[in-house]
C-alpha cells in the first residue's frame, strides 16, 4: 500500500476512528479474531484513560457504532456520506486496517503530533475521498 494513496488515506481514518469511537462492534471471520483481541489489548495499553473498547464478535467482516455500519465496504458508493466508503478486498482491509491501527497507536495515537489528530490536522473528506476513490477503477 503505497504511502498517501487514496486506499492509504482511507485505511489512515478508518484506522483513527476504530481508535477512538466508543460503542463498536466488530465482526471479522473465526480466523482472524485472535488478531483483532490482541489489537484490542494493544489499545488498553496504549489508551490506559479508555475504558471501554470495541466489541469483537464472528462473521463477515463489519465495523458497526451502535446498529449504524461505521464502513460501507461495498463497491456501489454509499448514499450516507457518514459513512466511510472502504470499496476494497474485506480480507486485505482487514490486515491493512490492524497493521495501521498498530502504526498509530506506536506513534502514540490520538495524542502523537502529525499522525492525525484532528485539532492539527483538516477534518475528513469524504466527498473528496469518494471522488478519489472513483477515480480508481476508471
Amino acid at each position: 500500500m503505497e504511502e498517501n494513496s487514496a486506499h492509504w488515506l482511507a485505511v489512515r481514518e478508518a484506522a483513527r476512528r476504530l481508535l477512538v469511537e466508543t460503542d463498536l462492534n466488530i465482526s471479522v471471520p473465526s480466523s482472524s479474531i485472535g488478531q483483532w483481541h490482541r489489537l484490542i489489548l494493544n489499545m488498553g495499553d496504549a489508551m490506559p484513560q479508555r475504558l471501554t473498547f470495541p466489541a469483537i464478535i464472528e462473521g463477515p467482516f463489519s465495523v458497526r457504532k451502535e446498529d449504524a455500519l461505521l464502513f460501507d465496504l461495498n463497491l456501489k458508493e454509499p448514499v450516507d456520506i457518514a459513512q466511510l466508503w472502504l470499496p476494497f478486498d474485506a480480507s486485505e482491509l482487514m490486515q491493512d486496517l490492524l497493521q495501521m491501527c498498530s502504526e498509530l497507536l506506536l506513534a502514540g495515537y490520538p495524542g502523537c503530533s502529525g499522525c492525525g489528530y484532528r485539532d492539527e490536522e483538516q477534518p475528513w473528506d469524504e466527498i473528496a475521498h469518494r471522488k478519489r476513490v472513483s477515480k480508481l477503477g476508471e
